[in-house]
């Protein structure tokens, strides 16, 4: 079969369903193992491959994401595990990564709050010579980060707690992308959200900052001198993120994105 017609097919399936068109390379790339480049050089499947890629179009057109049909997200330049237990890590958290290790010293000890698939503190081991410690609630998501800093050959210390709850030393950079999404808004996220991510790391409560206030109210205990907050906060959320932590002692900065949102307080504890 030539690759052109498959390919064709599937477009014209994503484009009645109103399927981000770039998506069709990626489901190719990923039913065929194969790199944008070796897609691009090829000119036949068999009807097996393309029945395949027919069976995956169909979950997708029904609105499960591609990193949740694979099984597979990429984040930071690293190949993760997800599943239902997790979320898919969003490019815009990678900024998360890189003023983290921007703020940091060699000397650095780091922690990150909420880390689900562990995607945040893995990319910060594996990008420096950082301690770095990870916490999450879920017994499931810590399961899957295990095995992504194992398969990435990051060195990550895992620790099950409740936001501080088990938390018994200080660090330099506390980071969190926390669950920050308004309870009542959630049956209003697109189905590819609502249903194949875990509620638990999505629901921020009724204005969406329950996190931050937890976050806010108790780091100082967990941080060194001069320790710093970093987090990724929700369209909108910026400001009042601001106001909350200020109102805790910190000086607070906001990053933007590349989009130009802005996704990213810093608070400092002078």
């Amino acid at each position: 079969m030539k690759l052109v017609d498959c390919k064709n097919k599937i477009k014209e399936l994503f484009e009645k369903n109103n399927i981000d068109l770039q998506e069709v390379n990626i489901l190719f790339c990923e039913t065929l193992n194969c790199s944008q480049t070796d897609l691009f050089l090829k000119a036949e499947i068999n009807k097996f491959q393309f029945k395949k890629i027919c069976f995956y179009a169909k979950k997708r057109i029904k609105g499960q994401p591609l990193q949740k049909i694979f099984k597979r997200a990429y984040f930071f330049g690293n190949v993760l595990k997800v599943n239902k237990n997790v979320l898919c890590p969003r490019p815009e958290t990678e900024l998360l990564v890189e003023e983290a290790i921007k703020c940091a010293s060699d000397k650095s000890c780091v922690l990150d709050l909420c880390t689900g698939s562990g995607a945040i503190a893995i990319s910060i081991a594996k990008s420096s010579k950082l301690k770095v410690f990870a916490s999450d609630i879920s017994s499931k998501a810590l399961a899957v980060a295990k095995k992504n800093a194992k398969s990435n050959n990051a060195t990550v210390k895992f620790v099950k707690s409740d936001m501080f709850e088990n938390i018994k030393q200080k660090f330099d950079i506390i980071l969190s992308n926390p669950p920050y999404i308004k309870s009542d808004d959630i049956k209003k996220l697109d189905v590819e959200v609502r249903q194949f991510d875990p509620t638990i790391s999505l629901d921020g409560g009724k204005d969406g900052l329950d996190f931050y206030r937890i976050i806010a109210n108790n780091c100082k205990e967990y941080l060194n001198i001069n320790g710093i907050v970093l987090l990724e906060v929700g369209f909108g959320q910026s400001q009042l993120v601001k106001d909350i932590f200020e109102k805790n002692g910190f000086t607070c900065s906001i990053k933007k994105d590349y989009n130009n949102i802005e996704r990213i307080v810093i608070g400092e504890l002078k």
